[in-house]
């Protein structure tokens, strides 16, 4: 009967753990998408600047290569962590590969509570996610005040000297996990 009661307390702990895990992966996908968007959200001003002056040259480069802002990324990926009850690792924010999202470590506040096995009130979970910018679009032409769009959802003509416009990044650009 002792060996039955064992064996129900172990799998509750290793339930516990399985908690712990999917919270912190929670915590780090959170914390990846809030990185990668705050990179896109970065080139805001630069990339309506180059929509009001009709920059082709700019435009193209931005579409194609949003550059590192590592600063607000990682701040934002903190502060959606510390929302789900974890803290990105020394280090645990840094540009992915080719510079186009981030990859973000965290660690549970938590442990994994006290069980049958021991030392778990000494454990945290850990996680690691990837989130990355892609572009949607590559710039097409101007004509007069339009600019023209090949975009992934269809071909979008924009006028930013339009009273109503309004610049929304995410027509531009798609941030998603990485698998």
């Amino acid at each position: 009967m002792a060996a039955l009661f064992f064996l129900a307390f172990a799998y509750f702990a290793v339930g516990q753990a399985s908690v712990a895990r999917n919270g912190a992966q929670t915590a780090a996908d959170a914390a990846a998408l809030a990185a990668a968007r705050a990179d896109r959200d970065a080139v805001q001003d630069e990339f309506l600047a180059a929509l009001m002056s009709g920059d082709a040259a700019g435009l193209t480069a931005l579409l194609g290569d949003l550059g590192s802002h590592a600063g607000p990324a990682c701040s934002a990926a903190s502060a959606y962590a510390e929302a789900n009850r974890a803290e990105v690792t020394a280090g645990g924010c840094v540009a992915a590969a080719a510079g186009k999202g981030y990859t973000v470590t965290v660690k549970s506040r938590r442990s994994v509570g006290t069980s049958v096995v021991p030392d778990t009130e000494k454990m945290y979970a850990k996680a690691t996610a990837t989130a990355v910018v892609d572009s949607r679009c590559t710039f097409g032409s101007a004509s007069g005040h339009d600019l023209k769009f090949s975009c992934k959802q269809g071909e979008v003509t924009l006028d930013p000297t339009s009273g109503d416009f309004r610049l929304d990044l995410s027509t531009f650009y798609t941030v998603h996990l990485s698998r």
